[in-house]
């Protein structure tokens, strides 16, 4: 595929997934970590800030962070591919420009501990590394054994708590991972706590890379079988909608469900985890499905602007964490605003960056941070 070539399903779905994004890293810009898991601690005031919670951990909470992870995915084939075209070594180079993208996940980790720019370039190394699998039969065996892995990884870790968030098993290994840190869940899940609870914060790290890895090759998936690309017909899109939230709705919702419906508990946060990390695969295709239906169908002015966020999704990402981090925690302060108070902020940065993407992309073709990643990786060549 030539380099000048976009595909325009690919920006539009990337720029939806940028701007959910935000539904969910808002909360740790403007509440106490805490707030992301044990909802009733931070932000929850009236029957407003419960709607807000529940749809955002059903449509939002993994699935656009999965779509994400999916495109970035796509974009690895997709830039060995037109690598291949320009240089001998095309593996050594996209080897560079995801090492550039860990510097720039570096960095983004000093201000906001929520990076996932250090995963996506970790998991972009390990998919470089090994030969391209082209038999998609073997490809889907591997989503599945990622997937397996991913469960059986929270369900082990869930067996060494009590329902109060206490280690059970004191085993060596599990005391030296926790040496400095909490033994407990920690500030994840209780607000008097002060500390990360080391295991835990071992859980997510784990998961997040998991998940990521497993995305990015479902993406790779889809940009073979040319579904991600837009090409197929309506109907095949519409079937894909229809199964992919019709099996991964009841999940989502059941994890948010035992979530809000008892008394919080170390069993209930990491039992609802395991549900909402089985809704994801079937979500995220289900908004393939949607998206792809809404970029044949929206006017083309509506869809450009969505298309132009996807573009310049690197600046979009990090200006949203600086805003969070510099307005909502530095100017008004951590747990000043509630949940719904928050959906303002969020409705305000969606249309900022829908406003000024499209006229960034139309005068300058890239956004800055797409621009420097560009000029660094072409450097040597």
């Amino acid at each position: 595929m030539p380099s000048a070539t976009r595909i325009t399903n690919l920006d539009f779905i990337r720029g939806v997934a940028l701007l959910g994004i935000l539904v969910i890293n808002v909360i740790s810009f403007g509440l106490p970590i805490t707030a992301l898991f044990n909802h009733s601690t931070y932000g929850a005031e009236n029957i407003l800030d419960w709607i807000v919670i529940v749809i955002s951990s059903v449509f939002f909470e993994y699935k656009m962070m999965g779509l994400f992870s999916m495109l970035f995915g796509v974009g690895l084939m997709i830039f060995l591919d037109n690598a291949k075209q320009k240089v001998r070594r095309p593996k050594l180079l996209s080897f560079w420009r995801n090492f550039l993208l860990l510097l720039f996940g570096i960095a983004h980790l000093s201000i906001w501990e929520g990076d996932i720019l250090i995963t996506y370039a970790s998991c972009a190394f390990l998919i470089i590394l090994f030969p391209q699998i082209k038999n998609n039969k073997i490809t889907i065996f591997f989503i599945t054994l990622l997937v397996l892995l991913n469960l059986l990884q929270i369900n082990y870790v869930n067996s060494l708590y009590d329902a109060s968030g206490n280690l059970i098993l004191e085993e060596a290994w599990i005391v030296a991972a926790s040496e400095g840190g909490s033994l407990n869940f920690g500030k994840f899940w209780f607000s008097e706590a002060s500390e990360w609870g080391n295991i835990i914060g071992l859980l997510f790290v784990l998961d997040a890379g998991n998940r990521a890895m497993t995305l990015m090759i479902v993406g790779i998936l889809l940009y073979r079988l040319n579904i991600i690309q837009g090409n197929r017909d309506l109907d095949f899109y519409k079937k894909l909608m229809f199964y992919g939230f019709g099996i991964g709705l009841p999940f989502s919702i059941y994890s948010i469900y035992l979530r809000i419906s008892s008394e919080y508990s170390a069993a209930v946060a990491i039992s609802s985890m395991l549900w909402l990390s089985l809704s994801v695969i079937p979500m995220v295709l289900g908004y393939v499905g949607l998206l792809t239906i809404l970029n044949k169908k929206l006017r083309t002015s509506i869809t450009e602007r969505f298309r132009a966020c996807g573009k310049m999704a690197f600046t979009n990402y990090i200006t949203q964490t600086l805003l969070g981090v510099f307005v909502l925690g530095g100017l008004f302060g951590i747990g000043t605003f509630s949940r719904s108070q928050l959906v303002i902020y969020i409705f305000a940065v969606w249309g900022l960056q829908i406003y000024w993407s499209k006229p960034i992309i139309e005068n300058f073709r890239f956004g800055p941070l797409e621009w420097l990643w560009r000029k660094l990786t072409y450097y040597f060549v």
